[in-house]
C-alpha cells in the first residue's frame, strides 16, 4: 500500500513539473479584476462623453451619425483602458510568479503571447477598416469576438478556466453585431463584469 502511495505522489509531481513547463501559471486573478474594473470606468466615460457631445454610436447605414462622436477623447479612452489594464496585468503576474516561485517568461510565455497577439492584431486591423467606414457601431461587437476568439486560443498556454470567458466574450459579440445598439453595454459587460467575476473565481481557485 505504501508503495502504491508513493508511486501516485511521484505521478502527481511528474503531471505538476509538466504542467508548470507547458502551461503559463503566473496569470492572477487580481489582473481580471483590476481589468474589469479599468474597462467599466472607461465604458462608463465613453458613454458620458457620447452623451453629452449629442452623438450615438451609429449603426450601419447611419454612418453620417457619427460626425457628432468626440473620436479624439474615445480614441484616447480606450488607450487610456488598454495601457493601464495591461500594466496591472503585468504588474500582478509579475508578483504573483515572485510569491510561488513560478517562472514568468520562457517558450510558454511566447506561445501565449503569440496566441493572444494574433487574433487581437487582426481585430485591431478590422476595427481600423470600421473606423474608416464610419461604422463606429459595429466596433463593440468586433473588439468582443476578437477578444474571444484571442482568449479561446489562449486557453492552450495558461488556465483553461479562460477558454469559458472567451466563448461568452464571443456569444456577447455576436449579440452586439444583431443589436449595435446595445454594443456599448455589451462590450461593459464582456470586459468590465465578466473579467471581475472571472478574476474573482481564479483568486479564490488558484491564490487563496
Amino acid at each position: 500500500m505504501d508503495d502504491i502511495e508513493s508511486g501516485l505522489r511521484d505521478i502527481s509531481a511528474v503531471r505538476s513539473m509538466m504542467e508548470r513547463a507547458s502551461k503559463f501559471l503566473s496569470l492572477s486573478g487580481l489582473s481580471g479584476i483590476s481589468a474589469g474594473v479599468v474597462a467599466l470606468a472607461g465604458a462608463w466615460a465613453a458613454y458620458r462623453a457620447i452623451g453629452e457631445s449629442g452623438g450615438q454610436l451609429p449603426l450601419p447605414g447611419e454612418e453620417a451619425a457619427g460626425a457628432a462622436l468626440p473620436l479624439g477623447f474615445l480614441l484616447a479612452d480606450a488607450v487610456a483602458v488598454l495601457v493601464i489594464a495591461l500594466g496591472c496585468s503585468i504588474y500582478f503576474s509579475v508578483r504573483m510568479a515572485r510569491k510561488k516561485g513560478l517562472p514568468l517568461w520562457g517558450p510558454t510565455t511566447l506561445y501565449l503571447l503569440g496566441a493572444l497577439t494574433i487574433p487581437l492584431a487582426a481585430g485591431g486591423a478590422f476595427c481600423a477598416v470600421l473606423v474608416l467606414h464610419g461604422l463606429y457601431g459595429l466596433l463593440p461587437s468586433v473588439m468582443l469576438l476578437f477578444y474571444g476568439l484571442a482568449l479561446l486560443n489562449a486557453g492552450n498556454f495558461t488556465f483553461g478556466e479562460i477558454r469559458y470567458l472567451g466563448i461568452i466574450d464571443i456569444l456577447l459579440g455576436l449579440t452586439a453585431g444583431f443589436r449595435p445598439s446595445l454594443g456599448l453595454v455589451l462590450w461593459a459587460g464582456g470586459f468590465g463584469l465578466l473579467h471581475i467575476v472571472y478574476g474573482v473565481l481564479l483568486y479564490t481557485k488558484y491564490e487563496k
